[in-house]
């Protein structure tokens, strides 16, 4: 009896991992299931022939492998992939494909897909991903032609981080997982003239900076792309601007510098508002006039300038006296060759008066405050942590509190807002930078969304600190319910149970029920340790200690229940009716 032939050619499963291979990725996150079940067969002989493929990190669900992905992304600069099988494995992707999305992440999210033939018969787990994420997504596609994988994975993750970057989808049917690859198709011809450099346009933005009395440079996320953090500090200084950044951007300008004016917006800080409130011209580089920034009247009696990679932005929901349409690399580095300068001493004099209140001043209580708890990790860690958060309360205390000094170094969810983002994001950025510590600050709420991902933890060995800022309820919900709905707090309590008052609206600093109990987590989690921290006294004692060891570690702050992100620009009002105290 005659052996069986070895084939001669590669499968559709073998020539995906010869191009990330290629390619040069190194992480994978994802999950299994039957639709992708040929590529982790192929990732499995490739490991035990000791060939070179990606390391697969197992998640615990799809959705904690998408935002592992986006933290990779984050941190690295380069494109986080993440894996998963059809149906349910691809919808548990459409959070985290939007959240990138909506923050412009370089993502490559790979999915499978039943069987081409299949597909319209409402198989087994059939999903149109492609048409589930076609607005969520920079580009998506649907292979179902072993000819067309090879171009359509080269394509997608060189789009995945071209000019402005985000989410790329490839759906890959399974049949065309296990074909074999006897040609392929070249790679369809795609053209879009690039816009050239308009330097008239450029001189034109810089001589309405050097002539303004009182500018602000609105930095957004774009700069963080761009890598040209290290340019707008020299662009800043030269040109004597004080420089809010926004919340996707925090860490471009180090909190030291003087012309640091912090986050603007609903939660941003004293210098950062006052300044957009009477500056006479914002320039904004590569970020958008999003609703939770550029508030009710907030261009009125303003000249506005917009420089930005994506035509798109330019005039969508902020008219613009000027703009120009550039990578902001190329703007910088053009603005800081021509040799111009400005001076605006009477106006970096104010600033400096206001920055004195950056972030907001706070009464030191024996209840522990959640800004003294991001202020002591601050300190602890030299401002030099990886700082990822999930989305509320503590999300907005991370923001204000802590003294960032590089990029890449803050990791959250802006603008999706997605609660659960924190622990998978932090999973991904310490697989992205190892070298340095990573912490999570999180709320109890948030928490418990992805809550399964201490299984990847544990099972990784990751050395990641998590900080819950625990006070038993789904704060900024609570905050705007006590602030503008009449105290309904009702649903956000999370200490409630049956035997509740159905009626009970009191905020009892006694009432401490756990659910969980988080210190409890270590007798499930193997590896992982529990600290609980109530009192102000215990707080820079516990931090240390928890820093310190080389375990993973949850760390239960019980905050004050009571306390309010501030200062506030509440919906629908201006910059001049901020909430101070």
């Amino acid at each position: 009896m005659n052996a069986p032939e070895t084939p001669t050619h590669p499968t559709g499963a073998a020539l995906l991992f010869d191009v990330l291979t290629d390619l040069g990725v190194e992480i994978i996150f994802g999950h299994t299931g039957g639709a992708v079940i040929p590529l982790h067969v192929e990732l499995n002989k490739r490991m035990r022939r000791g060939e070179p493929c990606p390391r697969f990190i197992m998640c615990r669900q799809e959705g904690g492998a998408g935002h592992a992905a986006e933290g990779y992304a984050r941190v690295s600069g380069r494109v986080g992939v993440a894996l998963a099988t059809s149906g349910p494995g691809s919808t548990n992707l459409t959070t985290p494909i939007a959240d990138a999305y909506k923050d412009s992440i370089p993502t490559l999210f790979i999915t499978g897909q039943v069987p081409s033939r299949a597909i319209g018969t409402d198989a087994f787990q059939e999903v149109d991903t492609v048409g589930l994420t076609r607005h969520i997504s920079k580009h998506n596609y649907l292979v179902k032609d072993v000819r067309d994988l090879e171009w359509v994975l080269r394509e997608a993750y060189a789009l995945a981080n071209h000019g402005r970057p985000g989410p790329v989808v490839v759906d890959i049917c399974k049949d065309v997982q296990l074909a074999q690859v006897t040609e392929t198709n070249p790679p369809r011809r795609r053209h879009r003239e690039p816009v050239p450099f308009d330097a008239a346009q450029a001189d034109a933005i810089l001589a309405a900076l050097a002539t303004a009395q009182r500018p602000v440079v609105k930095a957004g996320g774009g700069i963080i792309h761009a890598e040209a953090a290290a340019a707008l500090c020299r662009f800043a200084e030269r040109f004597d601007v004080p420089v809010t950044t926004t919340f996707n951007a925090l860490g471009a300008v180090p909190f030291a510098d003087p012309h640091n004016l912090g986050m603007p917006g609903m939660h941003g800080t004293i210098p950062a508002n006052y300044a957009l409130r009477d500056a006479d011209l914002i320039l904004t580089l590569g970020g958008r006039f999003d609703d939770r920034v550029a508030v009710s009247g907030f261009a009125k009696g303003k000249r506005i300038a917009q420089v930005d990679i994506d035509p798109s932005e330019i005039d969508k929901t902020v008219p613009t006296d000027l703009h120009l349409v550039a990578g902001l690399d190329a703007f910088l580095d053009y603005a800081l060759s021509t040799g111009r300068t400005a001076s605006h001493p009477d106006w970096m004099v104010l600033i400096q008066q206001w920055r004195t209140q950056m972030p907001l001043p706070y009464l030191p209580m024996p209840n522990l405050k959640p800004q003294a708890v991001v202020e002591a990790i601050s300190e602890l860690t030299g401002g030099n942590a990886t700082l990822v958060t999930g989305v509320g309360q503590h999300q907005m205390w991370a923001a204000q509190y802590y003294r960032f000094q590089r990029p890449r170094q803050w990791v959250s969810s802006g603008g999706l807002g997605t609660m659960g983002f924190g622990l998978p994001a932090a999973i991904g950025a310490w697989f992205a930078d190892p070298t340095r510590p990573v912490v999570l600050i999180d709320g109890d709420g948030s928490f418990q969304m992805n809550i399964q991902e201490l299984g990847t933890v544990v099972a990784q060995q990751i050395p990641l600190k998590i900080f819950v800022l625990n006070n038993n309820y789904l704060g900024m919900v609570r905050q705007w319910e006590d602030m503008m709905d009449d105290g309904h707090h009702y649903e956000t309590c999370l200490s409630r149970n049956v035997d509740c008052d159905r009626d009970c609206t009191e905020m009892d600093e006694d009432c401490r029920r756990q659910i969980p109990n988080l210190l409890g987590l270590k007798h499930v989690y193997p590896r992982l340790k529990t600290l609980r921290i109530t009192t102000a006294a215990e707080l820079h004692e516990g931090i240390a200690l928890a820093l310190a060891d080389t375990h993973p570690m949850v760390v239960d702050c019980w905050v004050d229940k009571a306390e309010n992100v501030l200062p506030m620009v509440r919906p629908g009002h201006g910059l001049d009716q901020m909430i101070e105290s």
